[in-house]
């Protein structure tokens, strides 16, 4: 693995990072936010990965999500990786040639070619981390649709270097998930997402092929389950079209929380509909999602020793 010279981590701003990986060039953007001296330099201040969605960018996910705007008012790192396109030779493209992610589904180009996106994801962190003052414990990933598919692999995998996860649209693939350690959940959903019926179902993508979606409680059961919840969920907020209901006795103090926006379809909570709204339902200005992640981030941190294995963790569709 080798990262490209010249990213200028100490200068604010979005910074292109090129990483040699399993013999294919992979590639991210790093948003430093003003004050960061280098690694060993300053303070060390969190980092947040955010995992765009199928057929989407690193670029777009920095600009539709708002992650580097609260970076820089917050003060941590925002690191937005790219996932393959189904031909490599060509520009990624929506329609057709769509970036994704391997999220343990079995689905697309990246589950026929093995693609190990976990491990791209832990080299990234490695990456940033000898080049800036990325604070251990306070690693977080998030992700939209597939990506936040891949947000409950790397968490269920990478249960030692992250300390919390926040999945948006998107569904846990793993049939038993069981991190090494109870790592905090927060699952956001739109109850107007026709690729993501709360009740589930066969669902039309955007690409024309039918598929079966799960109901959208039954990732959040499987990871409540996985980390070692033992009472049943319980209704903390039903007003103003927001509905959360949390998991409660969970170890080691850890937070399953899911969120249900009302008026809301297969968008980023807050962030503008990127598609027909015949396609993926409304968009919602009900929840500042990034800004509820982030909070939600902050009250957790990884416990010292915590352990750095990657568990074998079975897959299903």
């Amino acid at each position: 693995m080798s990262a490209r010279a010249g990213i200028a981590p100490a200068t604010p701003g979005t910074h292109p990072l090129t990483l040699a990986l399993g013999g294919t060039m992979r590639q991210a953007l790093v948003h430093v936010p003003p004050g960061l001296a280098g690694s060993g330099a300053t303070a060390p201040v969190p980092l947040v990965c955010m995992l765009h969605g199928a057929g989407a960018t690193a670029e777009l996910a920095l600009r539709n999500t708002g992650w580097a705007a609260l970076a820089d008012t917050e003060r941590f790192i925002a690191l937005f990786p790219e996932g393959t396109p189904r031909h490599a030779d060509r520009p990624p493209t929506f329609r057709l040639n769509p970036q994704t992610w391997n999220d343990g589904s079995g689905r697309g180009h990246v589950a026929r070619r093995g693609i190990d996106d976990v491990g791209f994801v832990a080299a990234l962190l490695d990456a940033v981390g000898r080049t800036l003052p990325v604070d251990p414990a306070r690693v977080y990933v998030t992700g939209f649709s597939n990506g936040a598919g891949l947000a409950y692999r790397v968490g269920a995998e990478l249960a030692g270097r992250v300390a919390a996860v926040a999945a948006v649209a998107g569904h846990c693939w793993l049939e038993s998930p069981r991190p090494a350690r109870p790592v905090p959940l927060l699952a956001i959903y739109g109850a107007q997402d026709p690729l993501n019926p709360p009740a589930g179902g066969e669902i039309a993508t955007p690409w024309g092929h039918a598929e079966y979606h799960p109901p959208v409680a039954r990732s959040v059961e499987r990871w409540a389950a996985g980390i070692g919840c033992v009472a049943d969920p319980v209704v903390v907020q039903d007003a103003a079209d927001v509905r959360l209901v949390a998991w409660p006795r969970c170890p080691g103090g850890a937070e399953v929380l899911l969120c249900m926006v009302g008026d809301m379809g297969h968008v980023w909570p807050g962030g503008q509909r990127l598609l027909p709204e015949r396609l993926i339902g409304p968009a919602s200005r009900r929840l500042d999602g990034t800004r509820f992640i982030w909070d939600f981030f902050r009250r957790h941190a990884l416990p010292t020793g915590a352990p750095l294995d990657r568990p074998a963790v079975p897959l299903t569709r």
